[in-house]
C-alpha cells in the first residue's frame, strides 16, 4: 500500500493517529491504544499499527521490558501525517471525496460523543461552528491561509508545553472550499 491518502483515510488508522496525537510526548503502547480505542479488536489494531509503521507515519519512540516481552511505544511522525500538495494532487477524485468524507465523519463522531456526554443543564457548552464567505484575491487568500496555519501550529505546539495535564482537548476542524 503506497498511496498515502489510502493509508491515512482508513477509519481504524484515523483512530490510531488521533490517539497518538493526544499522547505525543511519551507515545502509546498497543495495550494503551486498546484502552482508548475500545471498538477495535486487538488483532485489527496490531495489523493497522504495522501498516502505519511500514509507511513511516508512526515510529517506535521507546521500548520497555514487561516481563519477558519488549513493549513498543509509538508516536506519530507528524510531518508524514500531513498530505502534501503533491500527495493530494495524485489522489483520484474518489480518493479525495473518501478522504474528506472520513474527515467529516470523524468530526461528526467526535461532536456526537461530546453532546452525548454533555450535561443538558451545562451553560458552558464551548462548542461552536460557523461558515463565512470571504472575498479575497489570491495574494490576500494566501496570507489568510498562512496566518491561520501559523495560529494553529502555535497552539498545537503549545499543548505539549501545557503544564495542566487535565486541560480539556479541543478539536478544531477547518475546511476551505475555493469558489467553483
Amino acid at each position: 500500500m503506497t498511496n498515502k491518502v489510502e493509508i491515512l483515510m482508513h477509519p481504524v488508522r484515523v483512530k490510531i493517529s488521533r490517539a497518538l496525537m493526544r499522547n505525543k510526548e511519551n507515545g502509546l503502547s498497543p495495550r494503551e491504544m486498546l484502552e482508548i480505542i475500545k471498538d477495535v479488536p486487538q488483532a485489527t489494531l496490531y495489523r493497522h499499527i504495522q501498516v502505519l509503521l511500514d509507511a513511516g507515519i508512526i515510529r517506535v519512540v521507546k521500548e520497555k521490558k514487561v516481563r519477558s516481552v519488549s513493549e513498543k511505544y509509538y508516536i506519530l511522525n507528524e510531518e508524514k501525517v500531513l498530505l502534501s500538495s503533491a500527495d493530494w494532487n495524485k489522489a483520484s477524485l474518489d480518493e479525495k471525496i473518501n478522504y474528506y468524507s472520513y474527515y467529516q465523519l470523524s468530526l461528526l463522531n467526535q461532536y456526537k460523543n461530546y453532546l452525548t456526554h454533555l450535561d443538558n443543564d451545562d451553560s458552558a457548552d464551548g462548542s461552536t461552528f460557523s461558515m463565512v464567505e470571504l472575498k479575497l484575491d489570491d495574494e490576500r487568500f494566501k496570507d489568510f491561509q498562512t496566518e491561520l496555519n501559523d495560529l494553529m501550529v502555535k497552539y498545537y505546539n503549545d499543548t505539549s508545553k501545557n503544564t495542566e495535564k487535565n486541560a480539556p482537548i479541543r478539536t478544531i476542524g477547518i475546511t476551505i472550499i475555493p469558489d467553483s
